[in-house]
């Protein structure tokens, strides 16, 4: 069987699998002919399971050399949480 289904229990959508988006695309097209179903198609959602709690502040130096001029970068910031009028505004509730 070149085509698999499978039902994500935390996002619940039915996922297809195939070969290929042409193949995905035949199926599809064969449901909505054969059996008079209209589906939904686009990319699967993903479940994101980690999430950033505290400030993290980050200090990276990137050195390389390739035999010419190379590359030198040094980046420093950091990272934390959103607030809550940020999440609200984003819908992310």
């Amino acid at each position: 069987p070149t085509l698999r289904v499978k039902v994500d229990s935390e996002t619940k959508e039915t996922v297809l699998s195939g070969m290929g988006e042409l193949h995905l695309e035949v199926y599809i097209e064969r449901m909505k002919r054969e059996y008079e179903v209209e589906c939904v198609s686009g990319q699967p959602k993903v479940n994101y399971k980690e999430t950033i709690n505290s400030k993290q502040p980050f200090d990276w130096l990137h050195k390389k050399q390739t035999g010419g001029s190379g590359q030198y970068a040094k980046v420093i910031g950091y990272i934390e949480p959103l607030s809550e009028e940020e999440r609200a505004e984003l819908g992310k509730d």
